[in-house]
């Protein structure tokens, strides 16, 4: 099958729609133009392709109450993805990270990204001169409604990420973003400039995401459904992701993740979470004693829906995340915590947040099917009988002491 992708794509980024934005409301991929407007472009107007003017979003820089608010926005986007071309199928391997639409109920077609999980090549045929390409390519969604399941695609519904930069409209709202956080902080440093904090999340970007910005319908990519269904109608709110108790209070979702390399830092395990599920997420690893060979952390989110999403893509059985020595992460289990754990995970004296320099160890994914894969899966088990043997020590220590008492 041939495309028409590059000719659409081409006239989707002259008319401004060169960006893709990943919404808060249904987590989907959708082709964009950016607008700033107000009187000193306070306001963000996201516009999006192939929909009416009544769809589109505005976000106001006053919106955004701390830096990692803003951090988590910005990186909701990204350049338009490329459609891949039948010729070109040989780019997409095992492992690679893709951008692919997926169908559902009354012809509603989404975006969202996934995992090659494998690749069935097959030989090309060829239609009225033009090459088609007959392989089938095994997805697993990193988020989405079919989020950790398995999925075939065609090249046709297959987008290559893109490399790029902050979209300079981006730049500039965020610099009036964080005077407004500054202006708002109690323990405001003076000499602190809103240009220092907006290096630092430049820098943050380019760390967590590899590609800053986001986007695919063969690249002007686009959902066949109204957003007024999956989007709200009035301007976004990053504040409404802050999920609450029944009596007000904020909640803080944490995933444990042990046997971690003693050498990992936070800011390593927060940039590779970022690359693969585009979650944001805050990593606290804890003190080891000299004599263990691992330590363990905890992952902590402000969204259910996200902490769903990367327990899915951390206990999935085809893959597993190892540091570069093999040793795979194991996440054992979610929590959700109340205002006094948040307040304690934030203090630098409770919890190590541990940061690059002197650690050097890093992570990555291996698939099923590969050697890697089988020795992570049997240092894993390994790991999980020794945690087991440990709680039934713990248990018989329990029960004797309170025998004695």
């Amino acid at each position: 099958m041939s495309h028409s992708g590059d000719s659409h794509s081409l006239l989707t980024a002259e008319e401004g729609y060169d960006t893709e934005f990943r919404s808060y409301a249904d987590d989907a991929w959708y082709s964009v133009q950016l607008l700033l407007e107000g009187e000193r472009s306070e306001k963000l107007r996201v516009k999006y392709d192939e929909f009416p003017a009544e769809s589109d979003n505005v976000f106001l820089a006053d919106n955004f109450k701390s830096e990692d608010e803003l951090h988590d926005f910005l990186g909701r986007f990204r350049k338009v993805s490329a459609q891949l071309q039948d010729p070109n199928c040989s780019k997409v391997v095992k492992g690679m990270r893709v951008c692919a639409s997926d169908s559902f109920a009354a012809g509603e077609v989404l975006f969202y990204d996934a995992i090659v999980d494998d690749v069935l090549r097959k030989k090309h045929s060829n239609l009225n001169g033009k090459e088609e390409c007959e392989c089938i390519f095994l997805l697993f969604w990193l988020h989405g409604p079919n989020v950790g399941n398995l999925t075939n695609k065609g090249v046709a519904d297959i987008c290559l990420l893109q490399d790029s930069e902050l979209h300079p409209k981006l730049i500039y709202f965020m610099e009036i973003s964080m005077q407004n956080i500054l202006k708002a902080l109690p323990d405001f440093v003076s000499g602190t400039t809103s240009d220092d904090l907006v290096c630092n999340i430049v820098a943050r970007l380019r760390e967590t995401n590899g590609r800053p910005l986001s986007g695919c319908l063969r690249q002007g990519k686009y959902a066949q459904l109204s957003l007024s269904e999956v989007w709200p109608p009035q301007g976004g709110n990053c504040d409404n992701r802050q999920d609450t108790d029944v009596g007000g209070d904020k909640k803080l979702y944490v995933i444990l993740v042990q046997n971690l390399e003693k050498d990992l830092s936070s800011s390593a395990v927060s940039k590779f979470i970022h690359e693969q599920t585009s979650i944001a997420t805050q990593v606290y690893i804890f003190p080891s004693l000299p004599w263990e060979p691992y330590t363990n952390g905890v992952i902590t989110m402000d969204c259910k829906k996200d902490v769903e999403q990367l327990f899915g893509f951390l206990q999935s059985p085809n893959q597993f995340t190892v540091s570069s020595s093999g040793r795979p992460l194991v996440a054992t289990e979610k929590l959700s915590l109340n205002d006094h754990w948040t307040l304690m995970l934030k203090s630098p004296n409770k919890l190590l947040n541990r940061r690059e320099g002197e650690f050097s160890s890093e992570l990555k994914v291996v698939c099923s099917g590969t050697e890697e894969y089988k020795k992570a899966k049997e240092l894993r088990d390994l790991f999980l009988q020794f945690i087991d043997h440990q709680k039934t020590l713990y248990k018989k220590l329990c029960t004797e002491e309170t025998s004695i008492s």
